[in-house]
């Protein structure tokens, strides 16, 4: 994750209404969220985000599915997972953002081409909290796709509240069986990745 205001923060949640069933993309399947308490908010090419209501007061809950293709290859798993930790710890305003913690580590079976993180990250601007504090806990797997090592996919969920609470289980469990749900597919044979309307690619830098 990037910090919010960042890449990661403006795309970092995704959740679909309607019955547990697997949503296949190209090159990979999940399983929306699936009580009637989740919405999605967000379906681009790259970026599907469901959003869930909560009777708890400045609380929120999201989960995410992001891709994008790599601006480079990476020669070996542990130089991946370094250029994951560094994207995850970037802050665009280290006045109202502090990185509280960032543990990663290597996803093994079916996702070893996957990293397993953990981020936390206090927004002193945001305010619900201790001193007007908030945190943000993204936990996730960030990966290369393993039929196309030059395709990235980060499945995530997120959680947003006053520093000191915590989720209850119950919501917990509702994110997670989100990132369970993953699963890899070949990849699309037209190679078109987006996951919703526009293009899943990098967009052209208009000359200044």
């Amino acid at each position: 994750m990037s910090f919010p205001g960042r890449g990661m923060f403006a795309g970092i949640l995704l959740l679909l209404a309607g019955v547990a069933v697997a949503d296949d993309f190209p090159g990979i399947s999940v399983t929306p969220p699936a009580t009637g308490a989740w919405a999605q908010v967000q379906r681009t090419a790259r970026s599907l985000v469901w959003m869930r209501r909560t009777d708890i007061e400045n609380v929120s809950l999201g989960v995410a599915l992001l891709t994008q293709p790599l601006e480079r290859a990476y020669a070996s798993r542990d130089e991946f997972i370094d250029w994951v930790r560094r994207t995850k710890e970037a802050n665009p305003d280290p006045s109202r953002f502090r990185l509280v913690s960032n543990e990663m580590k290597p996803a093994d079976g079916a996702l070893d081409t996957c990293v397993r993180y953990a981020t936390v990250v206090e927004d002193a601007a945001a305010g619900g909290g201790p001193g007007g504090l908030l945190k943000l806990e993204v936990t996730g797997l960030a990966c290369r796709h393993p039929g196309d090592s030059a395709r990235y996919f980060d499945i995530q969920y997120s959680t947003r509240m006053p520093v000191g609470n915590t989720l209850p289980g119950e919501l917990l469990g509702e994110a997670r069986a989100f990132l369970d749900s993953v699963n890899f597919l070949a990849p699309p044979a037209d190679g078109d990745w987006s996951l919703g309307e526009g293009t899943s690619e990098h967009p052209r830098r208009e000359a200044t």
